[in-house]
């Protein structure tokens, strides 16, 4: 039985994360065959309820005011070239787009989609902004029920 058979990946589209995109994919040779492309918006300019499904087609259309239907639709196209990129990778792709806390709604996608291991980016802000504004990857590691894979920066 393959050790992660679900991989939820948490991306935030920045470099750091493109490197965890990296170790996603190594992942298929530890019996990877599903991977959950996850993205967490964090404001808009109408209050939605937390965990809200930004993929939800008419909520899209007719809930969200135009400007935010632009920026939710600019995140879709990412996350379909993210999925394109590991489809031709042979694994299975899915796309959870949320609205809310990105920590709880990282744990919340990893329960409902059985998530083996959650793979994303520390940015490592260092321990002062960590204390006072929070990390997502710490708040991760603390509330998942699985194994989380943190992709540090590493030092040049």
């Amino acid at each position: 039985m393959p050790l992660f058979k679900t991989v939820l990946y948490s991306t935030d589209f920045s470099p750091l994360a493109e490197t965890a995109l990296e170790y996603v994919k190594k992942l298929k040779e530890a019996g990877a065959k599903k991977v959950i492309v996850t993205h967490v918006v964090t404001s808009l300019s109408i209050e939605l309820p937390e965990g809200t499904d930004l993929m939800n087609s008419e909520i899209l259309s007719n809930v969200l005011p135009k400007a935010d239907q632009l920026y939710v639709t600019s995140i879709i196209e990412k996350l379909d070239r993210i999925k394109k990129n590991l489809e031709f990778n042979e694994l299975e792709v899915e796309i959870a787009l949320r609205y809310g806390t990105p920590g709880d709604e990282i744990v919340n996608v990893a329960k409902e989609k059985g998530a083996s291991v959650i793979v994303m980016g520390a940015h490592g802000k260092g321990l002062l902004t960590e204390i006072l504004l929070g990390s997502v990857s710490v708040d991760v590691m603390r509330k998942a029920e699985c194994p989380v894979l943190i992709i540090k920066k590493r030092e040049e």
